[in-house]
């Protein structure tokens, strides 16, 4: 593949280093996208046992994107890695759901997750991000089993840790709803948003 002007040309080379080391995968098209930009992000070879990446959940949340969807993050660390993505691409808004939180969060609660909730309420045909709040996870998943809220175009699902992590991507894994996730305690703003970045590089070359 040719170099893309979207990308810098170290990125180029490492992406084409990570693809001829990588061992077969079972793994096709964007889905081995996300998986190499995922190892370029985190150094982690390891990732493909983990990754849960549906073609037709990307393929979704691709046209989507390619539409200029929304992308709706779980921190301002997320957002600022998809924004120059958006930006040399489909010019996508990227939203930090914190904007849309309450000065303090009611017991049992976090701001971020009662902000996110808010956000996919404003922008109901969004990509979802989640990379360090499980309990966002968790809220937003009630929320559409209660009917008030209507599942994303994608969520990917990779809060990081210990606390409620695992927890969130089982509830995400059984919801039905079209994502991409890290199983296990892997995870954070980075990956997450490499994801997306995945989708947005790919749909764009797609697009010329």
């Amino acid at each position: 593949m040719e170099p893309s002007p979207i990308d810098h040309p170290i990125l180029t080379e490492s992406l084409a280093l990570i693809r001829q080391r990588l061992p077969p995968t079972g793994l096709h098209g964007v889905q081995q996208d996300v998986l190499v930009r995922l190892i370029h992000s985190s150094g982690d070879w390891r990732l493909a046992t983990a990754l849960r990446c549906p073609a037709a959940a990307c393929g979704q949340a691709m046209a989507a994107l390619a539409r200029g969807a929304p992308v709706l993050t779980d921190t301002a660390m997320a957002a600022a890695a998809v924004t120059p993505m958006a930006r040399r691409t489909f010019a996508n808004p990227v939203i930090n759901g914190l904007g849309w939180a309450p000065e303090a969060a009611p017991p049992g609660q976090t701001r971020t997750a009662l902000g996110l909730a808010v956000a996919v309420q404003h922008h109901p045909h969004s990509v979802v991000v989640i990379g360090s709040a499980p309990t966002a996870l968790l809220h937003l998943l009630a929320l559409g089993r209660q009917g008030r809220i209507e599942p994303p175009v994608l969520v990917v699902g990779m809060p990081v840790g210990f606390v409620g992590v695992r927890e969130a991507k089982t509830a995400l894994a059984r919801s039905g709803w079209p994502q991409v996730r890290l199983e296990g305690s892997r995870g954070g703003a980075g990956l997450a948003a490499a994801v997306v970045n995945a989708l947005l590089r790919r749909a764009w070359l797609d697009s010329q």
